[in-house]
């Protein structure tokens, strides 16, 4: 058998070979990447913040004067005198959420200290739509709060922007920090005389978190 014909033979039986190779081979798996999911539908089991809060309102004051003696021999009478003021409303306090009853719709126990008292109470706080603001995108949040001190009780309604404090990387699944600022109205009364109110507005605040926008320190994202 001659050289040509070797050579021939020897590449129809690599070429039929490759051919049976090429038809059971198959294309290498796709590699599938996790892409990280939104925060908004990742959220923590405990989602809590600080804050600072700073407002304005009206207080009424009730005091009592007893009226002058009449010639006939009567009890004096008490009189009943309700002032009304301005005032400044100011407040530090904190606040922890769990998902009762959903991770959207949460609740969880506040509280605060103010000029005149620490109050505590529970919280209500409901998730909103998307809201772009200071270099992230966050949310739109909702807060109802009830609460007491010691001699008054308080109910206060918010609305604001949230997001968490970490804005990239991994994000922890048991609690996660959370800033943002809100428009809050609060109510408080004496519990042992209704004369005795204040009503205010004021902007409630992360104040870490604005501290860290409003300087722009890179570092702290």
């Amino acid at each position: 058998m001659s050289c040509v014909q070797e050579c021939v033979r020897f590449l129809a039986f690599f070429g039929v070979l490759f051919a049976f190779s090429s038809a059971w081979g198959h294309p290498p798996p796709e590699i599938a990447y996790d892409e990280p999911k939104d925060w908004h539908d990742d959220r923590a089991t405990f989602e809590w913040s600080t804050w600072l809060r700073l407002g304005w309102g009206v207080a009424t004051e009730s005091s009592y004067q007893v009226a002058a003696r009449t010639v006939a021999p009567e009890p004096p009478s008490v009189m009943k005198i309700e002032e009304q003021r301005q005032m400044f409303d100011g407040a530090l306090g904190a606040e922890v959420t769990l998902p009762i009853p959903s991770s959207r719709v949460r609740f969880g126990p506040w509280f605060e200290l103010r000029p005149h008292g620490t109050y505590v109470g529970g919280e209500l706080s409901i998730a909103g739509s998307p809201l772009d603001m200071f270099m992230y995108e966050g949310e739109r949040a909702y807060t109802l709060r009830g609460g007491a001190s010691a001699s008054d009780w308080t109910m206060a309604l918010g609305f604001g922007y949230r997001c968490p404090w970490k804005l990239y990387g991994e994000r922890t699944k048991t609690t996660r920090y959370m800033i943002g600022a809100r428009l809050v109205g609060s109510f408080t009364q004496s519990r042992s005389d209704s004369g005795d109110w204040n009503a205010a507005i004021g902007l409630e605040f992360e104040p870490i978190g604005a501290l860290r926008y409003v300087g722009a320190i890179k570092s702290w994202y």
